[in-house]
């Protein structure tokens, strides 16, 4: 029966998906949608069309921009700080799996590990770039297009690359 009921949500929550990332809702309306399943929104958050939300266990800060096409799998707790900017298609992912010693390396019936994401305040993620699970993007940083990034950054500096690494120190006034 809980098997049953856990199907049931996904795919409720699959069609509430396919409703607030359309491109005929307005931003302004997918903020409403998105705080009326319980969603955490402060005030001047745009969240533009084809952004999937994996679940409500995320929190927008403050003047939060996402861009068309980005994807939050929403396993753990995801955390945008004020005035995070994403670029198109930014993949911000929370979750993982152990895997297993054999050449099957991943079985079917391991638990989802959930590790929060966290980016702070001010930072930049540009187009395509992918935060892995348990990652926190200090404040002030820039992600380059395509990086990833796999561990913690330092705050104001620019990253870019696979795995991401720090390219050069940013100014802050």
């Amino acid at each position: 029966m809980m098997n049953i009921i856990r199907k049931l949500k996904a795919f409720l929550w699959r069609c509430f998906n396919s409703v607030q990332s359309s491109g005929l809702i307005h931003h302004d309306v997918r903020s409403f949608l998105l705080r009326l399943v319980g969603c955490s929104l402060e005030p001047g958050v745009v969240i533009y069309e084809n952004v999937y939300i994996g679940s409500t266990k995320i929190v927008f800060g403050k003047n939060v921009y996402v861009n068309v096409g980005c994807f939050f799998d929403a396993c753990g707790k995801t955390a945008l700080h004020e005035g995070v900017r994403l670029g198109p298609y930014v993949r911000i992912l929370s979750g993982t799996h152990e895997y297993q010693n054999s050449v099957y390396r991943r079985n079917p019936e391991d638990e989802v590990i959930r590790l929060p994401v966290v980016i702070e305040r001010g930072c930049w993620v540009g187009m395509g770039a992918m935060v892995l699970p348990g990652v926190t993007v200090r404040e002030g940083c820039v992600i380059g297009a395509g990086a990833v990034v796999v561990q913690d950054t330092e705050p104001n500096g620019m990253y870019a690359g696979n795995p991401a690494r720090r390219m050069k120190d940013l100014p802050v006034e």
